[in-house]
């Protein structure tokens, strides 16, 4: 018998959070020209020259491999005979995102921070900083949802002696150090998501969010072969989510339908899914912090909300304003349903 999500119905809300996991393919989806300087997002089968990483590997004797970055850095970490060029290849990857900036406009990731709230959760494997740039800038919201950085990021580090992380300019608030870097690369097929404290700790978060999401959302990650690891925890924890025979899971993914089914195949129960391949289509852009709210009243109370769509975008000011009425029913802890009405802003 399956658990019921814990849905105050009275209130109309729903506890349980909201978790998107995104993959290198939702930030090329979001910047598909770029950051705000044109500069491009690499994925792992262009990253060596994007990056420009060919000569540096070419001096080394490396000269094949560069279609499939994991798996070339794997083989090199595997060997263990090279050091000085995993530490300079982590250099370089490190400089080239770092000098990322994201683009004044309204963003998809302003968007994905802004339709959920302080339960939910976003875990990104991307290394760029457009995740944590938009969560600056949009933090005057205070309601937004936890960030998880499965694989480092560019703007996040570390205080490992006193286990505090932040923002990469900010200062662990025992010692008054700033924060380390985190590290950015790991051999794929046997990552040690233990032997890293700051990864070991998001990759904890991201296990206990499995385990009580009703609504999971993956975005441009596809669960490859070749991350036994990190699969393997995923499924573990989906596995154990007692809820799970109710909730939903949503793949954004532009590969054939038959293709995404079959990398997905042992995560899904029954018809409980859906394949989209724009995230707009999903339920947290129809419901913007509602969207476990709305899809609890539509699948166990057969009462659906009407959609609430983002209003054609202005810039961020706007859509803050237009978020208010959520945010008020947040404060008061009791929700109503009812789309935001424009005559409000």
């Amino acid at each position: 018998m399956p658990s019921l999500p814990p849905l105050d119905i009275k209130r109309k809300i729903n506890h349980a959070p909201h978790l998107i996991i995104l993959g290198a393919g939702a930030s090329l989806a979001a910047f598909p020209s770029g950051d705000a300087n044109g500069r491009k997002l690499p994925l792992m089968r262009n990253l060596v020259e994007i990056v420009g990483l060919g000569e540096l590997l070419a001096a080394h004797g490396v000269h094949d491999g560069y279609e499939d970055f994991e798996s070339l850095y794997d083989r090199l970490a595997s060997e263990n005979v090279k050091p000085e060029l995993l530490r300079t290849l982590e250099h370089q990857l490190h400089a080239y995102f770092a000098g990322m900036q994201l683009p004044e406009e309204v963003t998809l990731y302003d968007l994905l921070l802004l339709s959920l709230r302080e339960k939910d959760v976003i875990a990104t494997f991307n290394w760029d900083p457009f995740l944590a740039q938009a969560f600056r800038r949009n933090r005057s919201i205070r309601r937004l949802p936890k960030i998880l950085f499965l694989h480092g990021n560019v703007e996040v580090g570390a205080c490992p002696e006193h286990r505090r992380s932040g923002f990469i300019e900010q200062r662990c608030s025992v010692c008054g150090n700033l924060m380390r870097p985190s590290n950015l690369l790991f051999p794929v097929k046997h990552k040690d998501y233990t032997a890293d404290p700051f990864i070991h700790s998001e990759w904890e978060q991201l296990q206990q969010a499995l385990q009580s999401a009703y609504l999971v959302t993956i975005f441009g990650y596809s669960a490859p072969i070749t991350d036994v690891e990190a699969r393997s925890l995923l499924l573990k924890n989906w596995m154990e989510n007692p809820t799970r025979e109710l909730a939903e899971i949503d793949i954004i993914d532009i590969r054939p339908r038959e293709d995404i089914e079959q990398s997905w195949f042992d995560f899904f129960v029954r018809q409980h899914y859906g394949i989209f391949t724009n995230v707009r289509q999903t339920t947290s852009f129809h419901h913007p912090r509602r969207s476990c709210e709305a899809f609890a009243m539509a699948t166990l109370q057969q009462d659906p909300w009407s959609e609430n769509n983002f209003p054609p975008l202005l810039n961020l000011e706007y859509l803050h304003k237009w978020l208010l009425p959520l945010i008020k029913e947040e404060e008061a802890e009791m929700f109503t349903g009812k789309p935001c009405a424009k005559s409000e802003l």
